[in-house]
């Protein structure tokens, strides 16, 4: 058994990791005070992320104010996705320990499109 990261856990959410995005695994997120621990429902599997070593948090807004999930960036490039029913209050423990500037919205699919369309077609000034 993996020893836990946290002394105190503050929050605990069911949440699933997509860290291979065909095979999703269920499992329990807690964000305690010294990082974020996730273990796998069947066992197998865990992670142990310390406050320090996260670098950005980008929540995927799918409609006004829905949060489907977040990635978290680590500081060494890397990017885990977790997938959550209600993201908003482990939002709020993560801003405790991070900073809210750390906390940013996840640029969209259709907005990356539409940004790289009016990239390539400028409007033209009408006179």
């Amino acid at each position: 058994m993996v020893e836990s990261l946290n002394k105190t856990v503050e929050y605990a959410i069911k949440v699933n990791s997509m860290i291979t995005p065909n095979d999703p695994k269920p499992g329990v997120m807690a964000l305690g005070d010294v990082g974020i621990e996730y273990r796998a429902n069947n066992g197998v599997g865990f992670i142990q992320i310390p406050w320090a070593n996260v670098k950005l948090v980008r929540a995927q807004v799918v409609w006004k104010k829905r949060i489907r999930g977040f990635f978290i960036d680590l500081d060494d490039n890397r990017s885990l996705n977790f997938v959550v029913s209600d993201a908003i209050p482990a939002l709020k423990v993560m801003r405790e320990h991070l900073g809210s500037e750390k906390l940013v919205r996840a640029k969209t699919m259709m907005g990356s499109i539409s940004k790289w369309w009016r990239k390539r077609h400028p409007k033209k000034a009408k006179v």
